[in-house]
């Protein structure tokens, strides 16, 4: 009979009868405690046995621009971790470059690793292209012949620009500067040129949200689209690409470009579209989250 159906059981106006309910209410409330207890621990292991999410921001961007994406991710009890690219900087400082980039994606991926979690990278725009770069030897058969007993176990790229070994983000877009970029404030930097970041990167966010995030951008060093990569993560770690059909910074068909060129080169690419402008994380940030969840969910399921 269980604990709490015995005490109708006792007449506690007895004294006999009062130890008895006494030692009902000591185990009552250690049945609380230890319930509590093993829901603590299916929650911690829950959350031991997902992937470790290391968030990638692209151009012009910074980890703010994630503040909407991070809650859904954090209530199904991931860890996440944002990373600050530095080519993304004020313009009165030394410009960054791609190896600065890629140096701050592994330094985060490895930091994660290193705690014994598999993780996936979640990269955005101009983010695909250090992060791709960043993850060399961390590849699950990598690792394991490492001895190690964690990998990076997919990489999410959010209509962003993975490229091929040997080339650089300029070569990506045809080997000169876009409409988007504009150099009025400096040589070395790009800012969003006209008609501005509500048009190209917030085109589906309502006016005050497009503000605010467009007043969030910084200036982005031009030194790090130049410089050329040395690796392609998707040759070696599972990929995923999430088409955005109203992006007005890097067009759907620029997209499906990017992805057939990871397909040449032998690499196996899930694909998913969801109707969203260049910031899926903030104009559907959920769907977007379910996007990533999913990629983390089917990575755990192939290890």
């Amino acid at each position: 009979m269980h604990v709490y159906a015995i005490a109708e059981y006792y007449d506690v106006t007895r004294l006999e009868d009062l130890a008895a309910a006494s030692y009902l209410a000591v185990a009552r409330d250690f049945i609380e405690v230890i319930q509590a207890l093993c829901k603590e621990v299916f929650s911690r292991n829950a959350a031991m046995s997902k992937p470790s999410l290391v968030l990638v921001h692209g151009s012009w961007h910074n980890p703010q621009h994630f503040e909407l994406l991070i809650p859904f991710l954090l209530n199904q009890s991931y860890k996440v971790r944002a990373v600050s690219l530095p080519s993304t900087q004020p313009l009165d400082t030394p410009p960054h470059d791609l190896a600065d980039d890629t140096a701050t994606v592994r330094e985060a991926v490895v930091a994660e690793l290193d705690h014994s979690n598999n993780v996936v990278v979640v990269t955005h725009s101009y983010g695909g292209c250090p992060s791709n770069n960043a993850l060399k030897g961390l590849d699950p058969k990598s690792r394991k012949a490492a001895g190690a007993t964690s990998a990076v176990t997919a990489i999410v790229f959010l209509c962003a620009i993975p490229i091929p070994t040997g080339t650089s983000f300029l070569d990506a877009m045809g080997g000169k500067p876009m409409a988007i970029h504009d150099f009025s404030k400096s040589e070395r930097f790009a800012i969003v040129g006209p008609p501005g970041p509500e048009y190209y990167c917030y085109n589906d966010l309502p006016a005050d949200q497009a503000k605010k995030y467009s007043e969030l951008l910084r200036p982005q060093a031009w030194v790090a689209y130049e410089q050329e990569t040395s690796y392609a993560a998707y040759g070696d770690i599972p990929a995923w690409y999430l088409y955005c059909t109203e992006d007005q910074a890097l067009p759907l068909a620029m997209q499906r470009v990017l992805v057939r060129g990871m397909e040449e080169a032998g690499a196996i690419v899930k694909t998913e579209t969801v109707k969203s402008g260049h910031s899926p994380f903030l104009s559907v940030p959920e769907k977007t989250a379910e996007f990533i969840m999913r990629a983390a969910e089917e990575s755990v399921k192939a290890e």
